[in-house]
């Protein structure tokens, strides 16, 4: 039997060369490299408060100010695949490993105590508290194009009842979750360049009223290096 095909195994014959072009390119254009990643990044809270409360069966007012600060860094690189291709990147783990926080709190607080309570007014300058924690691991993905987000992680506190933080106060907890970094993804896999480094930085205030006046402050700085 005689098969007559001529215009359309000829289209066909052309789509079938089309897609395997366009395949060829997809697989060339696309790249891999493995990158040393290191992170610094510090992440401040700022608290001055006035309280009004009981205590002792008086009524007082708690006026605190107090710091908050943890710093980040890596103790030795993460190795991370970075792939990209067809638009898209990819980061294998997408994480920092290795890395040390150092927390410091500061502070002092003073409570007066209101009529018909005859008690002086007791201020206390707070001790300054440090601790490491050794080992921290902080994951982050590719919120956007040429953007890198940290996801939300509980970092290390120091705890302790001085200077005062109402129940408001504590659960405000900053992380590197609150800032963005920029760079350019496609350096990310170009041979050429050395590196590339992801900044970010977020500043929040929040104002209380209420039984609680005062201003909470949180600063988040981070860098993030990817180096060859």
């Amino acid at each position: 039997m005689r098969i007559l095909c001529v215009s359309t195994c000829s289209a066909l014959v052309l789509t079938l060369l089309a897609a395997l072009g366009a395949s060829a390119r997809d697989v060339s254009s696309s790249r891999r490299s493995v990158l040393k990643v290191t992170l610094h990044a510090t992440v401040t809270k700022k608290w001055n408060t006035v309280t009004h409360t009981t205590l002792s069966g008086c009524d007082v007012s708690i006026h605190s100010v107090g710091t908050r600060k943890v710093t980040l860094r890596s103790k030795r690189p993460t190795k991370v695949a970075v792939a990209s291709g067809s638009g898209r990147v990819s980061y294998k783990p997408a994480a920092v490993r290795y890395v040390t926080a150092e927390v410091s709190g500061s502070g002092d607080q003073t409570t007066k105590y209101e009529p018909p309570c005859q008690q002086p007014a007791e201020h206390v300058d707070c001790p300054r508290v440090n601790k490491v924690v050794s080992g921290a691991i902080l994951r982050f993905f590719r919120s956007k194009r040429n953007e890198i987000s940290f996801r939300p992680s509980l970092l290390p506190d120091v705890g302790g009842s001085c200077p005062f933080q109402s129940a408001t106060v504590r659960g405000i907890r900053p992380g590197l979750h609150q800032a963005q970094g920029e760079l350019a993804e496609a350096a990310l896999t170009n041979p050429r360049v050395p590196g590339q480094t992801a900044i970010a930085s977020a500043d929040v205030d929040s104002e209380l009223d209420g039984d609680e006046e005062g201003t909470v402050t949180e600063r988040v700085r981070w860098t993030l290096t990817f180096a060859r």
